[in-house]
């Protein structure tokens, strides 16, 4: 995530997509997934969400978790950082107090004591293998006896190209808003995602603006050996948008 955090503040990745980013949402299916995160997560006191963004699954557990459930929101990168606070800003000062978010990188950040989940989601393609390693080795570490790492299922699940798709964003006054997203193949286990952001007032394209971001193609398989290596032991029977492991 280092490099992406380093990119967005020279106006690259995230700096052209933090302005669309709530707006392209694929609702349904982040809504799926936060539902899917409601049965593993429910009883969560201390939870560690690497990657934040712009809040989407910050807000969204707090509706679900315990009411004195604590979550430590990472997010390094300064674009989508802001987003991320605003949101939470406007929230009632009871489930505001319940956020703390944090700036630093994902292996360097330290929440106070143990966690009792660690989740990562839309975030660990942006690592690679070294980098991997030391993530899971630093939040294995981070989990109380019993305690659960979650993941979303990666697509693609090899280094194959994706054909382009038109994804349909949500409308702001007389714009609409729509991402067109492909991936190319730039390396042994690794895709480029070009997202063209575009703005539309009727038929007009009032404006395009277009993203690239590098990324680290993770199998299950791979996954499972990595996490493994970690000390970690896949929980069976979670949602299938979701892998969960327990330390």
């Amino acid at each position: 995530m280092t490099d992406e955090a380093a990119r967005a503040d020279r106006g690259l990745g995230y700096a052209v997509n933090a302005p669309y980013y709530d707006l392209i949402l694929p609702l349904a299916h982040w809504d799926a997934v936060a539902a899917a995160l409601a049965g593993v997560l429910r009883n969560a006191r201390r939870v560690a969400e690497i990657g934040a963004g712009t809040g989407h699954f910050t807000e969204a557990m707090l509706g679900f978790l315990p009411p004195e459930a604590e979550i430590f929101a990472i997010e390094p990168t300064r674009a989508m950082r802001a987003a991320l606070v605003t949101r939470l800003a406007r929230l009632p000062d009871a489930a505001a107090r319940r956020v703390t978010v944090l700036p630093e990188e994902a292996a360097d950040a330290a929440p106070p004591g143990d966690v009792d989940a660690v989740v990562l989601l839309n975030v660990i393609m942006h690592f690679g293998p070294a980098e991997r390693a030391r993530l899971w080795r630093r939040w294995a570490d981070a989990l109380e006896p019993g305690g659960l790492l979650v993941v979303e299922a990666q697509h693609p699940q090899k280094a194959e190209p994706v054909p382009p798709t038109e994804v349909p964003g949500r409308s702001l006054g007389r714009h609409r808003y729509e991402t067109v997203t492909r991936a190319d193949v730039i390396g042994d286990d690794m895709i480029r995602w070009v997202n063209a952001y575009r703005t539309w007032e009727g038929d007009r394209l009032v404006r395009e603006e277009v993203a690239a971001f590098d990324c680290h193609v993770i199998s299950d398989e791979r996954l499972a050996e990595e996490l493994s290596a970690a000390g970690l032991t896949p929980v069976p029977d979670v949602p299938e948008r979701l892998r969960v492991w327990r330390r």
